[in-house]
C-alpha cells in the first residue's frame, strides 16, 4: 500500500511537469498522452527511486498535502525548464514589435493570438531542444528529482526564490541577446530614415519606411540564422545548468 501511494504521488509531480515544461505541454500533444507517458515514467522512478522514499503517513490530510507539495514540485520543474521557450518567444516579440509585424494583432489584443516572429522562434528553439536532446534532459531531470526531493521533502526556502527570480532574468537577458541581431540593423534602419527624413521632408518617410523596415527585417532574419542558433544553442546550456540549480536548491532546503 505505501509503495503504491509513492508511485501515485511521483505520478502527480511528473504529471505537473508534463502540464507545463517545455515541448510536453504542447497543446498538439492530447491529455491523454501526457498522462500515459507520466504513469510510464513514475512507474520506473517508484521501482528505481522508491527506496530512497520516506515512510507515509496514510492519512486523508496528509495524502493531500503531499499531493499539494508533489505538483509544486513539478510545476516548479517545469516552469523552470520551458523559461528557454519563453525565451525565444519573447525575442520573436521584440522583432514582430520593432519590425511592423505586431501591428496587424494591435486591433485585437485579448485576442491571445500568437505573434508571428514569436511562433518562428519558438519553433526554432523546439528544433533545438529536440536535436540537444532536451526532452532526455527534462526526464532525467525528474528522474533526479526523486532521489534529491524525496516526498515530503520539498520546502520552498529563500534560495529557491533567488533561482526563479534569476530565470526570469536570464530569460529577459537571452531574449534580448537572440533579438540583437536584427534589433541593430532595424535601428540602423530608422536612424538612416530619420536622416533622411531632416534631408528630404517633402517625402513620405512614414509610409515608405514599413515597407522598408519589413524588407530588412526579413533579410537581416535569414542573414543571421547561423547566430541566432548559435545564441539559442548557449541559452540551452545555461537553462540545463539552472534547471539543476533550483532541483539542488530544493534539497538543500529539505535540511
Amino acid at each position: 500500500m505505501a509503495k503504491f501511494i509513492i508511485g501515485l504521488l511521483l505520478f502527480v509531480r511528473v504529471t505537473s511537469l508534463m502540464f507545463s515544461g517545455p515541448l510536453f505541454s504542447s497543446m498538439g500533444i492530447e491529455p491523454q498522452v501526457k498522462v500515459f507517458l507520466s504513469a510510464i515514467v513514475a512507474m520506473a522512478m517508484t521501482s528505481v527511486y522508491g527506496g530512497y522514499q520516506p515512510p507515509v503517513d496514510v492519512d486523508t490530510i496528509g495524502i493531500v498535502l503531499l499531493v499539494i507539495k508533489e505538483i509544486f514540485v513539478g510545476t516548479i520543474i517545469g516552469y523552470s525548464a520551458n523559461m528557454i521557450m519563453n525565451a525565444a518567444r519573447f525575442a520573436g516579440g521584440l522583432l514582430d514589435f520593432e519590425i511592423g509585424f505586431q501591428t496587424a494583432l494591435m486591433f485585437d489584443p485579448n485576442a491571445g493570438v500568437p505573434t508571428l516572429l514569436g511562433e518562428i522562434k519558438t519553433l526554432m528553439m523546439t528544433m533545438l531542444f529536440l536535436f540537444m536532446n532536451g526532452h532526455h534532459f527534462i526526464i532525467e531531470a525528474v528522474f533526479a528529482s526523486a532521489k534529491i526531493i524525496p516526498i515530503n521533502g520539498f520546502v520552498m526556502g529563500d534560495s529557491t526564490v533567488e533561482m526563479l527570480i534569476r530565470l526570469v532574468t536570464v530569460t529577459m537577458i537571452i531574449a534580448v541577446k537572440i533579438a540583437s541581431p536584427v534589433l541593430v540593423a532595424i535601428f540602423l534602419t530608422n536612424l538612416a530614415l530619420a536622416l533622411l527624413a531632416r534631408v528630404a521632408p517633402q517625402m513620405n518617410i512614414f509610409a515608405m519606411s514599413m515597407h522598408v523596415k519589413i524588407l530588412v527585417g526579413i533579410l537581416s532574419l535569414m542573414a543571421t540564422v547561423p547566430l541566432v542558433v548559435l545564441l539559442m544553442k548557449h541559452a540551452m546550456g545555461i537553462f540545463q545548468e539552472d534547471v539543476m540549480k533550483v532541483l539542488m536548491s530544493l534539497a538543500v532546503n529539505k535540511g
